[in-house]
């Protein structure tokens, strides 16, 4: 039921924010297994960050604007940074696991991206 829900809410924010945004890497949510740490499960990995490394965590909200003439309509973003997450293990070269820092608590709607 889990993985059902994730998987429809991964579909709405695929079509909400489409393809073409911009480089996210996405919350996929905790992992409790026993043989790898307790975190939240990201879409970014070995390629871009390791064990150890900070990561940010944002969201980003997008509003439709109508604008009066013509009926054009623009779409107005705004990304705020939440919070951070410390890398605990690097499961792939896409996937890793982040502890979240400071009681944060990490949502799907989220993403991450390496600290500079």
């Amino acid at each position: 039921m889990k993985s059902k829900f994730l998987t429809i809410f991964a579909a709405i924010g695929i079509s909400t924010f489409g393809l073409g945004c911009a480089h996210y890497h996405k919350i996929e949510g905790r992992e409790e297994k026993s043989e790898i740490p307790e975190g939240v499960r990201v879409n970014i990995g070995s390629s871009e960050v390791k064990a150890g490394d900070s990561v940010d965590v944002f969201k980003r909200k997008c509003v439709k604007n109508k604008m009066h003439h013509k009926g054009a309509s623009a779409e107005k973003c705004t990304t705020t940074k939440l919070g951070e997450a410390v890398v605990t293990k690097i499961l792939t070269s896409d996937v890793a696991i982040v502890s979240p820092q400071s009681g944060l608590t990490m949502e799907p709607d989220m993403y991450v991206e390496k600290s500079k």
